[in-house]
Parts: C-alpha cells; sequence; structure tokens
C-alpha cells in the first residue's frame, strides 16, 4: 500500500518490530472484547507500545491496517436525501465547488493506508494503538463542512419552494373567494365546475400544479365557511333590526304566503352578506319574527269609518 509515509513505514517495521519484542503477530483485533482501552497513537510511539506489551507479558499482537475507500467515505459523508433529490440536485450545483473539492481529495487517497491499529489483551482487558494518517482528520473535516453547506443550501431551496408555493395557493385561493359563482355554489360539484372553469385542471404528470391547485381549493372553501359562519354568527344576534331592514326595503311586497316571504329572506341575507348562503337556523328563527311571519296588513285593511259615515251616504234633496 501506498500514502502516509508514517503508516507505510510503519506497516514495512511491523514484522521486524514484533520479533524484537517476542510478538506472534494476528492479522486481526478482538473487536468485541469485553475489557477495552484506547491508547493515542500521537501520545504513545509504537515502540513503547510494543515495549509496554512486552514488560506486561503480553505474547501475541492483533494488528489491522485499514485502505481508505473512497467510495464508502463519499457515501457517507453526501449521503442521498430521497425525501427532495430535487432540492439536493440543487444545492449540489450551489455547492458544487466545496463538494468536489472533498471528492477530489478522497479520490487521490482511495486505497491508501488510513488507519494502523495494534491490540495486545493485558490481564483480560484489550488495549488498542491506532495511527491515523495524517490527511485523514482533514478530509473528514471538510466533508462535515461541505456537506453542512450543501444541508443548508437544501434548507434555504425548502424554504423559498414553500413561500414560492404557498404565494401561489393564495392567489388562487383568493381568485376563487372573489368569484361569486365558487362563493355561492351550493354543493361539491357546482363548486368544482367553478373551480375547473377559474383555474383549468394542470396535466396529470404535473404533480407541483396540482398539488398547488388542491391546497388553494380547500383554503377557498374554508376562508369562505369561515367568513360565513362568522357573518352569520353576527347576524344571530339582529334579527329584529334585520327583519325591519327587509320590510323596509320592500322586498316582500306582494309576498302573502310563508313560503314566499322565506324566498325573499334567503335572497336579502344572501346579497347582504357577499353571496352566502343563510343557515337553516337563521331562516327558521327570522321567519318566526312578526315583521316575516305577518306583514303589516295596513295596506290591505279599508280604512276606519269616521263616527258619522254610512255606508250608504242619502242623497241631498
Amino acid at each position: 500500500m501506498k500514502g502516509d509515509a508514517v503508516l507505510v513505514e510503519l506497516c514495512e517495521r511491523l514484522p521486524v518490530l514484533a520479533g524484537e519484542y517476542g510478538l506472534h503477530m494476528v492479522p486481526a483485533v478482538p473487536e468485541d472484547h469485553p475489557g477495552r482501552a484506547e491508547v493515542d497513537g500521537e501520545a504513545m510511539t509504537v515502540d513503547e507500545f510494543c515495549g509496554l506489551a512486552r514488560a506486561a507479558g503480553a505474547r501475541v499482537l492483533f494488528h489491522r491496517t485499514t485502505a481508505f475507500d473512497a467510495d464508502a467515505f463519499l457515501a457517507g459523508a453526501f449521503p442521498e436525501d430521497d425525501d427532495d433529490p430535487d432540492a439536493l440536485s440543487e444545492a449540489e450545483t450551489a455547492s458544487v465547488k466545496a463538494v468536489e473539492r472533498v471528492r477530489r481529495r478522497a479520490r487521490r487517497h482511495d486505497g491508501q493506508i488510513v488507519d494502523v491499529q495494534l491490540c495486545v489483551v493485558l490481564d483480560g482487558v484489550a488495549v488498542f494503538w491506532s495511527r491515523l494518517a495524517s490527511w485523514a482528520a482533514a478530509l473528514a473535516d471538510d466533508a462535515e463542512k461541505a456537506q453542512d453547506e450543501k444541508n443548508d443550501m437544501v434548507e434555504q431551496i425548502r424554504t423559498s419552494r414553500a413561500r414560492d408555493e404557498q404565494a401561489e395557493v393564495t392567489r388562487i385561493s383568493r381568485l376563487l373567494q372573489d368569484d361569486p359563482t365558487f362563493r355561492e355554489a351550493k354543493d361539491p360539484q357546482a363548486r368544482r365546475r367553478a373551480a375547473d372553469r377559474l383555474v383549468p385542471r394542470p396535466d396529470e404528470m404535473d404533480f407541483e400544479a396540482r398539488r398547488i391547485r388542491t391546497r388553494a381549493i380547500q383554503e377557498a372553501i374554508s376562508a369562505i365557511e369561515e367568513a360565513a359562519d362568522a357573518i352569520f354568527s353576527e347576524y344571530m344576534t339582529q334579527l329584529p333590526e334585520l327583519a325591519d331592514e327587509l320590510v323596509a326595503s320592500g322586498a316582500l311586497d306582494g309576498a302573502r304566503t310563508i313560503p314566499a316571504r322565506k324566498v325573499h329572506l334567503k335572497e336579502f341575507l344572501r346579497k347582504r352578506s357577499g353571496g352566502h348562503t343563510p343557515p337553516v337556523d337563521l331562516i327558521t328563527l327570522m321567519m318566526e319574527l312578526p315583521q316575516l311571519r305577518n306583514p303589516s296588513s295596513a295596506a290591505v285593511l279599508p280604512a276606519a269609518r269616521q263616527p258619522n259615515e254610512t255606508l250608504f251616504p242619502m242623497e241631498q234633496g
């Protein structure tokens, strides 16, 4: 293997070093050993470690040399985001310099020695000594920084897209709310026809446009229902005044039956509320009011006779 000169030299010296200290080399390390201790290769030289092992009575030197796998490293450093591949692709394009710099460096070190681990078991404790390639830590730090930069970019892209999408949803929703046909639709089919007229359905494969349109329709319906609830809740506290206003408008002139007056009342409330369909409870309560149940009879009853009047006045001679 090639790469870090210190690690290459260490791998070349290891058999000789083990022989000098009377240690038998085993090309594996006891990863699952219940007792474990770590020794930093920067704090203790390999000669000191082997000397310690021999002085403590160790006879076996476990060792493992790890080659750097650029593909595995990059897959871990820059994971794919399956939730939003488009945002990830756009972010990679925006942060391409930092990411590509890390990729190139990783490729240069592919196959090189990245880590050497030694281990001896002393009194039931597996004591590990390790040495990392001089470039490994810096590469990992730069990869983390590049990934953080890309993550920040992905979040910015998502936030911007969500803001743009909400703006379009709001625009379409207001367009629907302002349309009398949509606002006054009495059933889902009528509302759907009005929506199709105002906002034609997008292509079936345009999932983003379809989602925006669906959200806008739902928001428009909710807004219309909330507005109607607020208006008619207020009307429930103004029943006599509304009845007087309706009578004064002359809309009931000529309406002599309850069904006819109810029709005029519904239309009066619909227009007054801005096109919202009045609830049944409001209609029922208002129709119980005297002004609407018994319209003014003054206009249809004959005028009262004066005391001296007769039905048939006598002719004067």
